[in-house]
């Protein structure tokens, strides 16, 4: 069962002990887990496979218990108890906007609603028979609302599944693009799990600091990408873009936008724990500032590092602002200087447009092209890993042949073009190679003598057990030659789950063996995930960021790698990659 899947179960409980009034204690605990999952980088069957479900913020023994009890039997027996007496067809009425469980409750119950394929028609159909508008607590007004509602549900305008953080960073940067040079803006932000770059996000939020907030506000809806303006008031504006995200504006004088910031950045947990520490220092927190309890007057900070400050913190870089012990360790001034995106000296898995025949896909991108962009970046290497050539459509002759000839064109090119001279970058001659179901790498054994290293990958057999699957990932990297772990997990956001592997094992051959994981900054991999790259960090294993990339262009995409790096509070001294051209080139040909 995916994590969205988890959700959708969970909000479903939630609505059904809403409807029964049930104690609020229960509603919020559930609320609470199906959040947290909601903004989880990590699978949840996974942690239920590794024993950690505890690690997800709110599960407590019922909870865990109740998830133990689905991946085993598919079902649990407390949420059949809590659905009873309930319509089916009523958790199919709550996709609509602004319906809440109780109306639809009293729709289902009112209307015999029960079929869910036929709920939103039958629905429809008595709306406009004015049949709902007579209702207890209607009225026509509601009911025209819910025919809109209605109609705004089959354009499928609903609110969209998270979406990955590249592509809502470039929704963002967009609008920021178009807002920083209004005169009256002083400084645009993204908020809320974009600033913390989670892996996946839901709607954006972005706050300006601004004196002049109509003007910014009146400029923020009339952005030529809006479709319609959901809500407008004096403080903040709502707007659905043409693409079909939502997009939340908040506005806050400069005075007080540190405030701000701090307040609709951090995780819940972040934030509730934050409150608890400063409500035993007699403060109270909000979007404005800071009060002191007794003497009533809130003060206005302009930055956060002012804002902690107070607190007597460390500012904590917003991606890590998820109640993980970063607050503990601000208070304690042992906080890690994460790794950035300047500090990247060379990507290590870039695939170029050199036919080998290769199992995979292609690059679309020349040897010339890729060493270009290279020192457009300012890198000091890259690594060409294409994929490694079919061997079930291959001789071991021909395989070994292939190599030959392409070690050779890349290292002639490379004595030829013309920044070679000044050593602006170098290069290394890498394959992504296969792992078999078997743990075999996709390379006859002669064929290695023409790479200085490769990255070893899942790319079939994703459903194997943890114990096959561990095997099997571990007698790849076995290899000398292999260095890195591909996109170690496996998973693609939103249509794949991560393989099921021991990662403690997996850690602990790595880094007996020093061998690295990578975090794969492709869009939908983000991988390896950073709940993984934190507890990689935690056992001492080093980590390699890189693109993935099939064209030039893409190899800017580093930065989303950076992120969940430093979302793994991963450091310099973690990322080989950070290494100068020597200290590196002596790792990878180690």
């Amino acid at each position: 069962m995916t994590n969205v899947e988890i959700v959708e179960l969970l909000r479903n409980v939630v609505a059904a002990l809403t409807i029964k009034d049930v104690n609020r204690f229960r509603i919020i605990a559930y609320t609470k887990t199906a959040d947290a999952i909601e903004q989880l980088t990590s699978e949840v069957k996974d942690l239920w496979n590794e024993d950690k479900l505890e690690l997800i913020p709110g599960v407590g023994k019922g909870i865990a218990s109740a998830l133990d009890e689905l991946f085993k039997t598919g079902g649990v027996k407390h949420f059949e108890e809590i659905f009873s007496g309930i319509s089916p067809a009523l958790f199919v009425l709550l996709k609509i906007p602004g319906l809440g469980p109780k109306r639809a409750y009293q729709l289902t119950q009112t209307f015999q609603i029960y079929d869910p394929k036929s709920a939103v028609d039958i629905l429809e159909k008595v709306a406009k028979l004015n049949k709902i508008g007579k209702l207890e607590g209607w009225g026509e007004k509601s009911q025209t609302q819910l025919l809109s509602a209605i109609a705004t549900f089959r354009k499928g305008q609903i609110k969209e599944n998270r979406m990955p953080l590249p592509l809502a960073d470039m929704l963002a940067q967009e609008l920021i693009a178009y807002l920083s040079p209004l005169p009256q803006v002083e400084r645009v932000d993204v908020l809320g799990s974009l600033r913390r770059k989670v892996a996946t996000i839901g709607d954006i939020d972005m706050a300006v600091a601004t004196n002049d907030p109509e003007v910014v506000l009146d400029a923020f809806v009339k952005f030529p990408k809006v479709r319609k303006i959901t809500d407008k008031g004096p403080k903040g504006a709502t707007v659905q873009l043409l693409v079909g995200r939502q997009v939340d504006l908040r506005v806050q004088t400069p005075q007080a936008y540190g405030a701000m910031l701090q307040y609709f950045t951090g995780s819940k947990y972040h934030n509730i724990k934050l409150r608890e520490l400063a409500l035993k220092k007699g403060l109270s927190l909000n979007e404005h500032g800071i009060k002191r309890i007794k003497a009533g007057k809130t003060i206005p900070y302009a930055t956060e590092e002012d804002f902690y400050k107070v607190l007597g913190m460390d500012w904590i870089p917003p991606e890590i602002r998820e109640d993980l012990g970063e607050i503990e360790a601000s208070l304690r001034h042992t906080l890690p200087k994460l790794v950035g995106l300047t500090e990247i000296k060379g990507d290590l898995h870039i695939h170029s447009n050199y036919d080998l025949k290769p199992s995979h896909d292609l690059g679309s991108s020349s040897f010339e092209e890729l060493l270009n962009q290279a020192v457009s970046q300012h890198y000091e290497y890259i690594g060409i890993s294409d994929h490694n050539p079919k061997v079930s459509d291959l001789k071991v002759e021909q395989i070994i042949d292939i190599m030959k000839r392409r070690k050779h064109a890349f290292e002639q090119f490379y004595s030829s073009w013309e920044n070679h001279k000044n050593n602006r970058v170098h290069f290394f001659t890498m394959l992504e190679v296969d792992i078999d179901p078997k743990g075999k790498l996709a390379l006859p054994m002669e064929a290695f003598d023409y790479i200085d290293a490769c990255v070893v990958s899942i790319h079939s057999s994703f459903t194997q057990s943890k114990e096959l699957m561990t095997e099997r990932i571990l007698n790849g990297l076995s290899h000398p030659k292999a260095k890195i772990l591909g996109h170690p997990t496996a998973r693609l956001l939103g249509s794949r789950e991560s393989i099921e592997a021991d990662w403690d094992k997996i850690f602990q051959f790595c880094k007996a063996y020093n061998k690295a994981l990578e975090i794969n900054s492709w869009p939908e991999r983000l991988d390896l995930p950073d709940r993984l790259v934190k507890e990689a960090i935690s056992q001492g294993v080093k980590l390699v960021i890189s693109t993935d990339s099939h064209a030039a262009g893409q190899m800017s995409g580093m930065q989303y790698g950076v992120d969940v790096a430093r979302r793994g509070w991963a450091t310099k001294k973690e990322i080989l990659n950070t290494l100068e051209y020597n200290e590196f080139n002596t790792w990878i040909k180690g």
